[in-house]
């Protein structure tokens, strides 16, 4: 009975004794106060509504404008109407952070503050996400920074709140930075099958002679005279092309492009060709990908994707 009534006693205790940390716990000032400063500047249930991101850096310069494209992924807005594929993780990760809820206490309203604290629409950065239509979902302004926080506002609002800036490096980085410069921008990620790819034609510069390989079965075949076909390096080769990217995109408007060339035929009947200009004083060309986009790329990516033809023996 005795050790009966000690482990009623001891449960008791633990009981109470846990109690009173959860009561601790939930009334803690600190604790109590961090909830309250908890702030998303994007309403999370409006993430999947956003048609268009506008990003302008301080000071005013043009914006860098993402558009959702109608299959859902993400472009970016070139002049004239151009559109340009975007980093889709990139702009994903993005909107994330604004959505995000994490401490952001008020700290002030005045519209001196807004003038100190570098947060007048004339000076700050500033991120505005919009629908299809009606009013931004969210106009934020972004302002000075101090130490890894920044001040920052809702456009036509007087609070200023202020917290860990996960924001400028998006603002800052520049229109390259959203790029998706990949060849084939579907296989952002490195999302890609070898086994996609039936047969691949290289026309070498200088009217050398193609390199032609075709699958058979999970091997390839040469279409040129080699003794022994490596097809693993046939198979680095292909992800090589399917992987490949330029340094940035460029108007491909009235260059000859010829020079050399990648003809890519898929399993599922579709087909691509990667055509090269003539190297410039840089040794830079231009690639045009089945006539369009048109990338910029260094000698040596071109040469990358033109090995001798001994490459791929045993």
């Amino acid at each position: 009975m005795e050790y009966r009534t000690k482990v009623i006693v001891l449960s008791c205790a633990a009981a109470a004794l846990a109690l009173a940390y959860a009561l601790g716990v939930a009334f803690d000032p600190a604790r109590r106060g961090a909830r309250a400063d908890a702030y998303a500047w994007l309403d999370p249930r409006d993430a999947d509504r956003i048609y268009s991101i506008a990003i302008s850096a301080a000071g005013g310069a043009d914006p860098v404008v993402l558009l959702r494209a109608p299959g859902g992924g993400w472009v970016v807005a070139g002049e004239g109407g151009a559109r340009y594929p975007a980093r889709q993780a990139r702009v994903g990760d993005f909107v994330a952070e604004l959505s995000r809820r994490a401490p952001f206490p008020v700290r002030a309203t005045s519209a001196a503050a807004h003038e100190r604290l570098s947060l007048g629409e004339a000076d700050a950065a500033r991120v505005t996400a919009a629908g299809a239509a009606g009013p931004p979902l969210l106009d934020l302004l972004i302002g000075r920074q101090s130490g890894r926080n920044a001040y920052m506002r809702r456009a036509g609002r007087g609070e200023v709140r202020s917290g860990e800036d996960r924001f400028s490096h998006y603002v800052q980085a520049g229109r390259g930075s959203w790029y998706n410069l990949m060849f084939f921008p579907e296989n952002d990620g490195g999302l890609f099958s070898i086994q996609d790819v039936a047969r691949v034609s290289a026309y070498p510069p200088g009217g050398a002679a193609p390199m032609v390989f075709t699958r058979s079965g999970r091997a390839w075949a040469a279409g040129f005279e080699i003794a022994a076909l490596n097809s693993l390096r046939v198979d680095a080769f292909v992800r090589d092309i399917m992987l490949s990217s330029g340094e940035s995109f460029a108007s491909g408007e009235g260059a000859a492009f010829g020079d050399s060339r990648l003809a890519l035929e898929f399993a599922d009947g579709t087909s691509a060709e990667i055509s090269f200009t003539a190297p410039d004083e840089n040794g830079r060309r231009l690639a045009s990908v089945s006539g369009g986009l048109a990338y910029v790329v260094t000698g040596w990516m071109h040469d990358r994707l033109f090995p001798p033809p001994e490459t791929f023996g045993l």
